[in-house]
């Protein structure tokens, strides 16, 4: 099947992702406007929307029919899209989820484009996952250690967007209402207000005492750097909108100097060092900033750093499009 033959279809047009996600395709070229379907869960009218000065109309989930040529992702979950992946998984297509549907399903690979794409010519079904934004970045930033570590404690400040469009909207309108000098609501689905907030979590804690996105994060970081590296990791969620922040602290299998470990870090991939590093810094790039290196003092065999990306453009936009783009020439 020649690669002009097949198709890219995006299933959450109102997802916080799907602009970057549709800025990169056209930015890198990746596909033409008559490869591009957009579709949308709810049954309503949604706009159309521009791409490579084309108008691409959005089209109902329901009606659509699925086929082999084609690539689905899933920026949205429900049942709506859960019967969507089942259909396009059923017809021949190649899914991508980046919504977290298949979590829990050991028989769908979490696939990261820098990482370990080679794992798409082995995998048993034509479904993959994309990791946690969070976990794309700290996989990215610890890869090139990857071989020399014992444990990792990860601290991930989540943006606002890292919940969703409804929760950036809610931030917005909560800001504005403060910004006036009126009193704002408790966001319903979070119990907490989000507009000038620390929460040290999102989401009811399970009997562990960890969030089920911090389960998570430790799931997909021990798929992405190995099961031998013990991992434990935290999630707080801070009032910006955009850009992700995670502090680290590693501890190494053997002694190691500073020097050696900023320069494997300066030659990881998609990697940059940075002195203090800031999501203002990383929103917009399509790297990830590492900076604040340093030895603990608690185990010259520990050493912490941080780490911050745009958790939407680079964690979830450029990673679903590569990893779309190798199903689509490859596969």
């Amino acid at each position: 099947m020649s690669e002009t033959a097949r198709e890219l279809v995006i299933v959450g047009v109102d997802n916080a992702a799907f602009a970057p996600l549709l800025e990169i395709l056209e930015e890198r070229e990746m596909i033409s406007a008559e490869q591009l379907s957009l579709l949308e869960i709810q049954d309503c009218e949604v706009d159309p929307q521009v791409f490579a000065n084309r108008t691409i109309p959005v089209q109902s989930l329901g009606k659509f029919v699925f086929n082999e040529a084609q690539v689905v992702i899933l920026l949205k979950s429900g049942d709506a899209a859960d019967a969507a992946m089942s259909a396009a998984e059923q017809n021949g297509a190649w899914v991508l989820d980046a919504a977290a549907i298949t979590r829990g399903d050991e028989s769908v690979v979490l696939i990261h484009p820098v990482l370990n794409s080679a794992e798409l010519a082995h995998v048993g079904r034509r479904v993959v996952a994309l990791p946690s934004a969070g976990a794309a970045m700290v996989a990215e930033a610890l890869a090139p250690l990857r071989d020399r570590l014992r444990s990792v404690y990860v601290q991930l400040n989540q943006p606002i967007s890292a919940l969703g469009k409804a929760a950036i909207d809610s931030m917005a309108a909560q800001t504005a209402r403060m910004f006036s000098g009126q009193d704002t609501e408790v966001d319903p689905a979070i119990g907490h207000r989000l507009a000038f907030n620390q929460l040290s979590a999102s989401e009811a804690p399970l009997s562990s005492g960890h969030t089920l996105s911090e389960l998570t994060l430790i799931h997909d970081l021990r798929h992405l750097l190995g099961e031998e590296v013990a991992f434990d990791a935290g999630i707080n969620t801070v009032a910006v909108f955009h850009g992700q922040l995670a502090n680290m602290g590693v501890v190494f299998t053997e002694d190691i100097d500073l020097h050696k470990v900023r320069a494997l870090l300066g030659n990881g991939a998609r990697l940059q060092l940075a002195e203090q590093p800031s999501t203002e810094n990383a929103v917009g790039s399509e790297v990830t900033l590492i900076g604040r290196l340093r030895q603990s003092l608690l185990d010259k065999r520990q050493f912490n750093l941080c780490a911050v990306s745009d958790n939407l453009r680079k964690d979830v936009a450029i990673n679903c499009a590569q990893i779309a783009h190798l199903l689509l020439k490859n596969y």
